[in-house]
């Protein structure tokens, strides 16, 4: 079992800045889980606590049930891959993949045969007496990825690996690393700003801001039900719609226009109103629940486009597909889906439940 238990985890830094400020969360064993957040979030610095690089200033942190908060990096059963690979510039890559054994106090035959089945199923057979420097970013990350296999460990702690690479490369990377974790069955904690990264790899996300967790869900919870209105701005390729409302009877309006809702909240009261561009659909004609707008932008994603319309003081979202290109001006209503509307607080920005 190597199932992660983090208590009331805290690490400060100098001047009291809160980088992990009392994080309870359970990674379950053997899952995929994603830590998502902007830059200066605390996401780094807490895989860096994990993994033992950096010490706690409060709560613990159990592995497989073993408390190894305390624990020295190599005594922890983790094996970390960072985001630029911390490959030895001196070694061979069958040097740098037996390493954590070689540290271990491996016998060098043993190490080196581990080496070289893992490389194999990496496809380094042919790269093994190279060294670092004569290697493409991709090849390194795999270098750097047979090296955490080759260990064994309990944990796999993935700090961006991707990010160096270029768009096509990751997306191909993407694919084969949910696919070795899958094989494996290791449990995996993977640290990334990338929210196509972490929808596309994951189990489950928790989503960060503050070194704090503002929502822990699915892939698919965090993108239909973003808890809050910080993860409703964070999640998705395209930014969801945050208008201001006031509740009615049956709906909330926006706008002075009167929009259905799934659930209702009292009369008058402040809202914000959430709603994906994905979810809305943009008529020539004047709909009931409809926004009114004028098309402003046009952005191109491939397979649709992000139409951003300016209704009023308002800037308004919609997808549409790409041979419906309008002209810039063009006057269009956007209606969202019912079952898709999300209302917030208008205070603290949390989501209300029906």
């Amino acid at each position: 079992m190597s199932e992660i238990e983090l208590t009331g985890l805290r690490k400060v830094f100098e001047g009291g800045v809160r980088a992990v400020d009392g994080i309870d969360l359970t990674v379950a064993d053997g899952e995929f889980f994603a830590l998502l957040g902007p830059s200066g979030c605390g996401k780094t610095t807490l895989l860096r606590t994990v993994a033992g690089l950096e010490s706690a200033d409060g709560g613990t942190i159990a592995i497989g049930g073993d408390d190894v908060t305390r624990l020295s990096p190599g005594d922890r059963d983790v094996a970390m891959v960072f985001q630029d690979y911390a490959l030895f510039p001196h070694m061979s890559v069958v040097e740098n993949i037996a390493y954590p054994q070689r540290v271990k106090r491996v016998p060098k035959a043993e190490r080196q045969a581990a080496a070289a089945a893992v490389g194999a199923d990496l496809e380094l057979a042919g790269l093994m007496d190279r060294r670092p420097g004569q290697l493409s970013g991709g090849q390194q990350q795999r270098v750097a990825l047979a090296r955490a296999v080759a260990a064994r460990p309990r944990v796999f702690l993935f700090d961006e690996p991707l990010s160096n690479l270029d768009a096509r490369l990751r997306l191909s990377a993407r694919t084969f690393l949910k696919r070795l974790q899958r094989e494996l069955a290791v449990t995996t904690v993977f640290v990334t700003h990338d929210q196509a990264e972490a929808l596309a790899l994951a189990d489950r996300i928790a989503v960060m801001e503050a070194g704090r967790i503002r929502q822990v869900g699915t892939p698919q919870e965090v993108f239909r039900r973003p808890a809050n209105t910080f993860v409703a701005n964070f999640i998705g390729s395209t930014p969801m719609n945050l208008l201001p409302g006031v509740a009615v009877e049956g709906g909330v309006t926006v706008a002075g226009v009167r929009l259905p809702a799934a659930h209702s909240v009292a009369a008058g009261t402040e809202l914000v109103v959430g709603f994906r561009p994905e979810y809305a659909t943009a008529s020539a004609e004047d709909l009931p629940g409809a926004l009114p707008g004028r098309v402003a932008i046009v952005e191109h994603l491939g397979t649709s486009l992000l139409l951003t319309l300016e209704s009023g003081d308002l800037a308004v979202g919609v997808t549409v597909p790409e041979d419906a290109e309008p002209a810039p001006g063009t006057s269009l209503w956007v209606q969202p889906r019912p079952d898709r509307l999300l209302l917030y607080d208008a205070g603290g920005g949390d989501i209300i439940e029906a």
